[in-house]
């Protein structure tokens, strides 16, 4: 017969029991919530998917509301084989989580030149790995040694005993939520103090999976219950809403791998012994050969074909220098800055060469140069530049006691060959004869246009006799030479006038001009074609 004590504990007991069964169906209830808020998250992130790293995030969420939705069907079922089912179901969302999440802060983070391919694939080989045997547990319990159901609890619970490769998932889940933290705590500690805030959400909602993944490792939630569905949700929609509230990632200035990609000027990051840490993608194109193997290697390795960068490292200075390369038979000029980088501690840490890509301003000056000292038919010295350089010749000659010489040339008639065959012949005729007396001069000699058909060149260390049969061989040559028109051929000659002296003494340049012009003349006179000189001393 029953007493009145063993009904008061029947009561007690049957309490706690509808009392656990309503925690277990709230618990349901809360997973199947969860798995629509992931699901109705992950749908808006991809509406929004212009967000850097919404994308991911997206497929993040997707594969909690898949854990959240296979979990609560998994508690729901009475059978092992249901159980089962679920929970390979779940593991369509669990096994990629860990990839999705490190993605995801590889993103947020500014690092997106680190997911190359073979990254990729590598990130995802343990969660590809991982969903197969998982799936094909039944036939070599790699994954679950054996499953069983819980009859110990007050409701049914796939029970399991760990084989190695659970090891291996767990393992890489954890050393995945490692790393993006690390990643995250050093986007906050680089952060600028306005943007610390920002900073600090992203940091903390990555904190929520470490909770639930220690309490259900070490057996401390209730009736062993997977809490980790949650904490992903949680993780997700902090992040969600930091990334639309605040906009995170957009005002953080963690993008500076981005900018640094994205540089016009070629970046070199070297350590406090000068090895390559790190280059952008402008300085590949700069450096010859230069790749991702470099890195860690010497920079007088590295840079062995380039002698002036080596040599500013050498002299560990801020100052500027400019380089010039070569690629595909096309110069290029930059201007290569190497500044040291300092810590907060005002310590030594590394230095960067800069490489600014001067080029286009280079070929300006020598445009202009060119334009302000040559002659732009001939491309020979203008009057100006020939008197400025014949000026400082003369100096010299000075100085040294030396010889000199001045030839002041006139081609005959070119008046009439302009009459009959028009301009374009005669500049035609200009540059023709502009050949042949380059040819026919020396390197030392300089030549120039001194106006319209008149040409002048100043011959340092030479004899009056030097001088003429020089003059004389110019006027040869011309005369010999046909000159190609669109009416046929024709020839012309010159006059020329030579000045020279012994030695250059108190001479002036304008004292030669005359001199030769005076001898010009007398050319002219005698019937053009021919060489007449004079003597200073």
């Amino acid at each position: 017969m029953m007493t009145s004590s063993n009904r008061a504990f029947l009561l007690l007991v049957k309490k706690d029991v509808i009392v656990m069964l309503h925690g277990y169906l709230a618990y349901i209830v809360a997973l199947l919530i969860a798995s629509v808020i992931s699901l109705l998250m992950a749908l808006f992130l991809f509406i929004r998917r212009t967000k850097t790293g919404a994308v991911v995030l997206a497929y993040l969420m997707l594969s909690t509301s898949v854990y959240s939705l296979g979990y609560a069907f998994e508690l729901a079922c009475s059978t092992l084989s249901g159980m089962l089912f679920w929970s390979k179901f779940q593991y369509l969302g669990i096994s990629i989580i860990p990839a999705l999440w490190i993605i995801m802060v590889i993103q947020m983070t500014g690092r997106d030149r680190w997911l190359t391919r073979p990254v990729l694939i590598a990130i995802f080989i343990i969660p590809f790995t991982t969903f197969i045997l998982h799936l094909t547990d039944s036939y070599h319990h790699l994954y679950y040694s054996s499953v069983s159901i819980n009859t110990n609890s007050p409701f049914p619970l796939l029970a399991f005993t760990k084989g190695p490769w659970y090891w291996v998932h767990v393992a890489f889940t954890n050393l995945s939520i490692l790393c993006g933290n690390i990643m995250l705590l050093d986007m906050w500690r680089r952060s600028a103090p306005s943007y610390s805030r920002q900073a600090a959400i992203i940091l903390t909602a990555s904190l929520a999976p470490w909770a639930g993944l220690i309490i259900y490792q070490t057996g401390r939630s209730p009736w062993d219950l997977d809490l980790t569905p949650f904490t992903f949700t949680c993780t997700g929609l902090i992040t969600a809403w930091g990334l639309f509230q605040y906009r995170l990632f957009d005002l953080i200035p963690v993008a500076r791998d981005k900018v640094f990609d994205s540089m016009r000027d070629g970046v070199l990051v070297l350590d406090t012994s000068d090895r390559i840490v790190d280059f952008n993608p402008t300085a590949q194109l700069i450096v010859k050969k230069l790749s991702k193997k470099d890195i860690g290697r010497p920079a007088k390795e590295v840079l062995a074909d380039y002698p002036e960068l080596l040599k500013q490292l050498s002299v560990n200075n801020n100052e500027q220098n400019n380089l010039q390369t070569s690629q595909g038979g096309v110069s290029y000029y930059y201007n290569s800055r190497v500044t040291p980088v300092m810590n907060d501690k005002n310590k030594l840490i590394g230095k960067t060469i800069v490489l600014n890509d001067i080029t286009q301003q280079v070929l300006l000056h020598e445009k202009l140069s060119k334009l302000a000292t040559l002659d732009a038919l001939t491309n020979i010295f203008n009057r100006r530049h020939f008197l400025d350089l014949s000026n400082d010749e003369l100096c010299h000659a000075k100085q040294s006691g030396t010889s000199i010489s001045l030839i002041l040339m006139d081609l005959d008639h070119f008046k009439q060959i302009n009459d009959t065959y028009g301009h374009k012949a005669g500049d035609i005729v200009i540059t023709t004869v502009t050949a042949v007396c380059s040819n026919n001069l020396r390197v030392t000699d300089l030549f120039g246009r001194y106006g319209g058909e008149e040409f002048v060149a100043f011959l340092p260390e030479t004899s009056s006799e030097e001088a003429f049969q020089i003059a004389e061989r110019l006027r040869q040559n011309i005369a010999v030479t046909r000159i190609e028109l669109d009416d046929g051929s024709i020839t012309v000659t010159a006059s020329f006038g030579v000045a020279s002296a012994d030695k250059a003494g108190d001479i002036e340049l304008d004292e030669l001009l005359k001199n030769a012009d005076e001898a010009l003349y007398e050319a002219k006179e005698a019937g053009r074609n021919c060489v007449r000189r004079r003597f200073l001393n």
